[in-house]
Parts: C-alpha cells; sequence; structure tokens
C-alpha cells in the first residue's frame, strides 16, 4: 500500500518553501527560494515603499515544485493533498485576463497608507469589535486604497473591470491553480475588510475606505477545496490555506491552550489560543482554524469539505495576537547604527555583557507595535553606547516587549509555559533572558519549520495521525536583578516616550 503525502508551501518575508510530508508528519523533501525585499524612499512621501517582485516569488515557488516532481517522480501520484501558509499582511494588484502584476507586493512593513487613516472616521475599538485588529497601514486597507489612487495600471484595470486586489496567497492560486480569485479566512482579516463574526467582507469597511467589493477574491472558509495543482501529470486538491503565523501552531497537531507560542523572524509574532473574540487592549484576535463544518457563518461558496477523523477539526479556532516589530526587519538599521557587520556571534557576544550605564533601545524599526500601536515615533538609544551595547538593546528591547505582550495574555487563563520559535530563537541567551524576565518556562524545539509543518497538518484535515518527531530544550527562568532592573528602565523610558 502506497503512503498518503502532503504537499505544503510556506511563502515567507525571506523565502518560499515547499515540503512534502508523511501523514504522521515525516519529512520527504523540502526545498526552497530566496525572495528579495527593496527599500527605497520616493521624493514625495515621507513613508519609505518596502516592496517585492510577485513574479519572482511565484518563480521561486514553481522552481520549488518543479524540483519536488523531479525528486518524488512516479512517488508524486501519492500526493493526496496541499495547503499554502503566506505572508497575511502583504499584497498586490494584478489582473484577472492575464495574472500579470500591476504593482510590487506592498510589504507587511511598509505603512505607505496611513494619511488615509486619518481621514476615516473609524476608531481602534470599532475595528476591533468587526474586524478583530486595530486601524493601523500594516494592514491591508490603507494599502489598497494607496493603490486606486496612486498607480494609473490599476486605475485602468478598475475602469476595465479587470482589477484583482489580495494577499499573495491569493495570487499565487490565480497562477498555480484551476480556480481564480479565492482567499482564506486568516489572510483575508489582514486587509481590515473581513467580518470577524460574519467571516465575510464586511460592507461598512469597503464603504469606509472606498473599495469595491468586486475587486477582492472570493471568501472560503480555511479547509475548502481552493483549486487543483497541476504537478507533472498528478493533478493535486489544494484543501487548506492559511497565515503563517496561525499555521506555525499546528506544527505538531491541534495547539496547546495552555501555551503562548513565540515566533522570533522577521519581527517576533505572539499567540495564544483562546476562543474569546474579544481580547485586552493592544491585542489581536485571528482566526486559526475555521472549518466549513462549523456552526460559524461564512461568505463564501460552500464546498464539501474532506471527512474528518477528529471532531476537533470541525471547531472553529481563534487566537489572541500580538506583534513586535525591529527583529531581523532592524538588521540594516543596527548595522548603520553600529559600522558592524551584525552577525549572529555578534548577538550572542553583546547579550553576555552588563553595562554599568543605562542602556536601552526604543524600538519604533517598522512602527511600534503591540500593544502600544504607535507609527509616529522614531527609534532611539541611550545616548553615548558603544556597539556591543546598542546591540544589546536592541535584542532585549524586543525580549521586553515580547513580555508585555505575554502578560496581557495571561487575562486569557493561566499560561503554564513559552513555546519559541524562530531563527532568533536559536540563541540561547534569548531564550535564557525570555524566561528569566517572564518567569516562565520556555521551550525551544529543534523544527526550524514550523510554519510549514502547520500548514502540512492542515493539508491532512489535521489528521490525529500528525505527530512528528522533535527535540525540545527547556530553559528555566532563574533570578536575574540586573535583567529585571533594565527591564525597569526600559518601562520607565517607554513611559515617557508615549506620553505626548
Amino acid at each position: 500500500m502506497k503512503e498518503n503525502l502532503y504537499l505544503a508551501i510556506d511563502q515567507g518575508g525571506q523565502s518560499s518553501r515547499v515540503g512534502v510530508y508523511t501523514e504522521s508528519g515525516d519529512l520527504i523533501c523540502q526545498f526552497s527560494a530566496a525572495c528579495a525585499t527593496s527599500h527605497h524612499q520616493p521624493e514625495n512621501s515621507p513613508y519609505p515603499h518596502i516592496e517585492q517582485d510577485g513574479n519572482d516569488i511565484l518563480a521561486g515557488i514553481r522552481q520549488c515544485l518543479d524540483t519536488v516532481a523531479d525528486q518524488l517522480g512516479d512517488s508524486v501520484s501519492n500526493i493526496k493533498a496541499a495547503s499554502f501558509a503566506g505572508q497575511g499582511s502583504s499584497l498586490l494588484c494584478w489582473n484577472s485576463i492575464t495574472g500579470e502584476p500591476l504593482t510590487p507586493v506592498l510589504s507587511w512593513q511598509d505603512i505607505r497608507g496611513e494619511p488615509y487613516l486619518k481621514q476615516i472616521p473609524l476608531t481602534h475599538s470599532q475595528a476591533q469589535q468587526i474586524t478583530g485588529l486595530r486601524v493601523s497601514p500594516h494592514y491591508g486597507a490603507s494599502k489598497i486604497r494607496w493603490c486606486l489612487d496612486n498607480c494609473e495600471f490599476v486605475k485602468q484595470a478598475l475602469d476595465e473591470k479587470t482589477l484583482v486586489i489580495g494577499p499573495i496567497v491569493s495570487f499565487i492560486f490565480w497562477h498555480l491553480l484551476d480556480q481564480k480569485n479565492r482567499v482564506d479566512p486568516g489572510h483575508a482579516q489582514r486587509t481590515l475588510l473581513w467580518n470577524l463574526h460574519r467571516n465575510a467582507w464586511d460592507e461598512r469597511m469597503l464603504e469606509l475606505f472606498q473599495i469595491p467589493k468586486s475587486v477582492l477574491p472570493e471568501c472560503h472558509f480555511h479547509d475548502s477545496h481552493f483549486g487543483n495543482l497541476k504537478l507533472g501529470s498528478h493533478s493535486i486538491p489544494f484543501s487548506a490555506a492559511a497565515r503563517d503565523q496561525g499555521a506555525s501552531l499546528f506544527a505538531t497537531g491541534m495547539p496547546d491552550a495552555s501555551a503562548c507560542y513565540v515566533n522570533m523572524g522577521t519581527g517576533a509574532f505572539i499567540q495564544r489560543v483562546s476562543n474569546i473574540l474579544h481580547a485586552p487592549d493592544g491585542l489581536l484576535v485571528s482566526p486559526l482554524w475555521i472549518p466549513q463544518n462549523s456552526s460559524r457563518s461564512f461568505g463564501g461558496e460552500n464546498t464539501s469539505a474532506p471527512c474528518y477523523l477528529n471532531e476537533i477539526a470541525e471547531k472553529p479556532w481563534y487566537a489572541w495576537e500580538a506583534t513586535v516589530n525591529g527583529v531581523a526587519s532592524a538588521m540594516s538599521f543596527m548595522q548603520e547604527q553600529t559600522n558592524l557587520d551584525v552577525t549572529p556571534d555578534q548577538i550572542e557576544a553583546a547579550l553576555q555583557i552588563n553595562p554599568k550605564r543605562e542602556a536601552y533601545f526604543l524600538n519604533a524599526i517598522g512602527g511600534l507595535s503591540a500593544p502600544y500601536w504607535r507609527t509616529d515615533l522614531h527609534a532611539r538609544f541611550t545616548e553615548g553606547l558603544s556597539p556591543q551595547e546598542k546591540i544589546l538593546a536592541w535584542i532585549e528591547s524586543v525580549i521586553f516587549q515580547i513580555a508585555v505582550n505575554i502578560e496581557l495574555m495571561k487575562k486569557s487563563g493561566e499560561i503554564r509555559t513559552i513555546r519559541i520559535s524562530g531563527g532568533f530563537s536559536k540563541s540561547n541567551a534569548i531564550c535564557q533572558k525570555l524566561a528569566d524576565i517572564s518567569g516562565l518556562n520556555v521551550c525551544r524545539s529543534d523544527n526550524a519549520d514550523a510554519t510549514l509543518q502547520g500548514a502540512a497538518c492542515m493539508a491532512t484535515g489535521l489528521s490525529p495521525n500528525w505527530q512528528p518527531e522533535f527535540q525540545q530544550e527547556t530553559f528555566f527562568p532563574q533570578e536575574h536583578a540586573v535583567l529585571k532592573n533594565r527591564f525597569q528602565v526600559w518601562q520607565n523610558a517607554m513611559q515617557k516616550w508615549l506620553t505626548p
């Protein structure tokens, strides 16, 4: 009997990856393709444009898929389903007839649409009640409005009724699958135009931003049949799609409700499972898994669902969430500030020092995010810091902000552990400092592929057979008075910084 296989695509800010797994979670093969991000400052705008190339991303994914086909040979026919996980708040415009991009990909880091938010009568509280999110230029609505107002090709396509605007997942599906213009709840929510309670595009939000519903992809459940992928002569049904951070929680199966999940990569993303759809001020509520058989209503086409062996997979799952910007995305800034090539070894060495003076960093790289949500502040260090002290202050600013968000997440119930992943989690010093500040055990697995793995688990329909093996290391909290003092100094400086 041939073993069933499942294909997953993870499209991230720095690379696209394609992996093939067994139903139990064993990795058969994995391939990746880098994707570049450009930063440029237009003369007529105070906001840097942070962009990627949609065709470049698509070509990288196709290259990975071709390599999978070559690697598996005839075993490609064993792939029973596929899934996609991608950048939630990055989007682009394209032609609905030709599929050609009409704009670059506007990165989730790009905040050029901020001026539109000042013109719209929408409070953070109102936005959160409707969408689960706050009013922020990181989300898609203001970016879409910017494209509609500033891009001639977009205006022309709108007039000709050939315009589509959506997250990267919809663009990739347009080109790879036999169905067009579809999107899952996780990606749809990050446009700031999606109703958390009705699971559909929200008419009020569309009206506020003056965005025609006709240019947006159709909303579908996380476990919908999004279309079929041709790999060689084999047709693979795409049975799941999710935002990258949401997918990562399913890397080892169903998420642990008593854990707080932290992924430290381009930014730091903090999540904990909670079906309480009203989070404390400063936190977000995001859909993790809204299946077709759940009791939640939905505004998209109701396609046939796979048969579940696991009843829990038929329930909707949500998460409280927070974002801390300025992790890997701050690397170029830090290199300018220190005149150093900031390597992992440089970071590890800096984390071992204990300055005799105040050493803190008010980290607004990419905007000061949860739970403060400010884009009008400029990052700054304590005066007179050495290059190593600046690196220390930068990393600790991220750890401190993560700790503040974790404290808020305790309002949904006891947190017993922090599960950490991402490139920066490879640092023992970072993990130990987070344990010391939070007072919680920090568990780090040797799994560098949580998003890809979680997407593959979703492709199986959240099969109860999904039980991948991995090694785990635990960092136990220790008394660290000097670190706690720096945390208090940082909090005091933040309070002064945030006060008008």
